[in-house]
C-alpha cells in the first residue's frame, strides 16, 4: 500500500510540473514567439519534476536501505558533479586565455589601426603586416600585458593590408584603412548581445550581419551600443571571452566599436578597458571616417551640462570637419522608450540632449539598454533602439506618439552611405526586412 502511494505522489509530482512547464513555456511563447520561451521554462519546471520524482521511485522499488542510500547518493554525486563542473569551468577563464584578434580605432583611422587580442603570457606583443598585393613583412609591437594593443601607423588612406599575430599562429587576416576623402560605405549596429545566466543569442545576430555584407560592399565598422557582458567583475571572466570568440570572425577585419553599457561598467569599467584601448582616456570618444562623424556617448558617466563630458560634446559637435556629410551618435541607454518597465525611462537624458542635438544638426541616435527594436522620429533626427543583438528580450515596447516602429525580436541596423543620403535597414536574425528608411544630410 506504502509503494502505490509513493509511486502515486512522484507521478503526480513529476506530471504536475511537466504540466507547469507547458503552461509556463505556452505563456512564454505568446508573449516573444521564439522556441526558447517555450523551451526553457518547460525544461526548467521539468526538471525540478522529473528529478525528485524519479529518486522517490527509485528509493520506493529499492529492496533494501543500501539500495535506497546508493541512489541518493548518486543523485547527490551528479548533482554535485554538474554544479562544480561549471565552477570549474568559470573559473578556469579567470586567467587570461588566448583570443581574438579584433580591430579597434584608436588614432587616426586613415592612417593608423589598433590589432588587439587576448593572451595566455604577457609577453611583448608582436604584429606582422604588409600591404596587400606586397611581400615584404612589417614588424611592430607592444609591451607585455594579457591584453596587447599594438597600433600600426604610418599607414596609406583606403588601402587594404594583411597581417598575422604569431602569438596566436600563423593565420593571416586583413583589413582596410580609411579612405582620405568622403566615400559611399556600410556600417552595422547593435547592441545588448550579453548573456542572461548562460544564455545569450549573440552568435545568431552576427551570422546574419554575416549573411547580409555582401548585399552592402562589406560593412567597414560594426558599432555596438554597450551591454556586452553581463558582469565585468571577477567569476565573469568566462563572458569575456565568449563574447571575444563570437566577434573575432568578424572583428578581426574591422574595427569593432563599443560603447560603454550598465553591464560591462558594473561599478568599475575595468575590464572594458582592459579589451578596448579607443586612443582617449575617457569613455566617450569621436571618430570621422570618409565623411560621417561617429559620436560615441557614455551614459554610465556625467552628462550634466557643466560636466566634462557635456562640454566635450558640445565642442565636437560645434566643430566638425568640413567633409562631413552626417553626424551620428550612439550611447547605451535611449533618450526614450515606451518599455513597460519604468527603471527604464530617463526623462533628465531626453530633456538634456533631444533640444542639443537639432540645433547641432545630429542626424541618428544609436541607443540600447531596451532588449527590443524602437525607431522614433523626433525633431529633426532619428532615434533607433538597437537592444536585440542576443540577449534575452523581455518586455514589449508598445507605440508611442514618436514611434514608426516597434518589434521585440533579435536584430541588427544596416547602415549604408551613398552621397547626401543614409539608409538604415533593420534586420532580423533569419535576414528578413524588420524596419527601413531613408536620412538626407542637412550638411550638403
Amino acid at each position: 500500500m506504502m509503494k502505490k502511494a509513493l509511486t502515486l505522489i512522484s507521478l503526480l509530482w513529476g506530471a504536475g510540473f511537466i504540466i507547469a512547464g507547458i503552461v509556463m513555456g505556452i505563456l512564454g511563447y505568446r508573449h516573444i514567439s521564439y522556441s526558447i520561451y517555450f523551451l526553457l521554462p518547460f525544461v526548467t519546471f521539468g526538471l525540478v519534476g522529473v528529478i525528485p520524482a524519479s529518486l522517490l521511485l527509485l528509493m520506493t522499488y529499492a529492496k533494501t536501505w543500501r539500495g535506497r542510500l546508493a541512489w541518493v547518493v548518486l543523485y547527490v554525486i551528479a548533482i554535485t558533479a554538474i554544479v562544480e563542473s561549471v565552477a570549474i569551468w568559470k573559473k578556469y577563464y579567470e586567467i587570461p586565455r588566448n583570443g581574438g584578434p579584433y580591430l579597434v580605432f584608436s588614432g587616426d583611422p586613415k592612417t593608423t589601426m589598433t590589432i588587439c587580442w587576448a593572451a595566455e603570457k604577457a609577453v611583448p606583443g608582436k604584429i606582422d603586416y604588409v600591404k596587400d598585393g606586397e611581400s615584404g613583412w612589417l614588424h611592430a609591437e607592444c609591451a607585455s600585458a594579457h591584453y596587447p594593443k599594438v597600433l600600426l601607423e604610418g599607414l596609406q588612406p583606403g588601402t587594404h593590408y594583411r597581417y598575422r599575430v604569431p602569438a596566436l599562429g600563423n593565420k593571416e587576416h586583413s583589413f582596410q584603412t580609411a579612405p582620405s576623402a568622403p566615400e559611399d560605405f556600410s556600417f552595422a549596429v547593435y547592441g545588448d548581445n550579453r548573456h542572461a545566466g548562460f544564455i545569450s543569442f549573440h552568435q545568431s545576430v552576427l551570422r546574419a550581419i554575416k549573411r547580409e555584407e555582401p548585399n552592402y560592399n562589406g560593412f567597414r565598422l560594426i558599432l555596438n551600443s554597450g551591454d556586452i557582458v553581463e558582469r565585468s567583475g571577477t567569476g565573469h571572466g568566462w563572458q569575456w571571452h565568449s563574447f571575444l570568440r563570437d566577434i573575432t570572425p568578424l572583428a578581426s577585419s574591422r574595427p569593432y566599436e563599443v560603447s560603454l553599457g550598465n553591464h560591462e561598467a558594473g561599478g568599475s569599467p575595468k575590464y572594458y578597458e582592459e579589451f578596448f584601448d579607443y586612443g582617449v582616456p575617457d569613455h566617450w570618444r569621436v571618430l570621422d571616417y570618409a565623411g560621417v562623424r561617429f559620436i560615441a556617448l557614455s551614459t554610465q558617466d556625467d552628462l550634466e551640462p557643466g560636466s566634462p563630458q557635456y562640454a566635450w560634446l558640445v565642442k565636437t559637435l560645434d566643430t566638425p570637419p568640413a567633409d562631413t556629410r552626417f553626424t551620428v551618435v550612439t550611447l547605451h541607454k535611449p533618450l526614450l522608450t515606451y518599455d513597460p518597465r519604468e527603471r527604464y525611462h530617463d526623462p533628465a537624458l531626453r530633456s538634456l540632449l533631444e533640444p542639443l542635438f537639432p540645433e547641432k544638426k545630429v542626424d541618428i541616435v544609436f541607443a540600447g539598454h531596451v532588449h527590443a527594436y524602437e525607431h522614433h522620429h523626433l525633431p529633426a533626427f532619428e532615434h533607433v533602439i538597437t537592444g536585440g543583438g542576443g540577449v534575452m528580450l523581455w518586455n514589449k515596447p508598445v507605440p508611442g506618439p514618436e514611434t514608426v516602429k516597434t518589434e521585440t525580436c533579435w536584430h541588427f541596423c544596416a547602415v549604408e552611405v551613398k552621397g547626401n543620403t543614409m539608409s538604415v535597414r533593420a534586420i532580423r536574425t533569419d535576414c528578413s526586412l524588420l524596419d527601413a528608411f531613408t536620412i538626407t544630410s542637412k550638411k550638403i
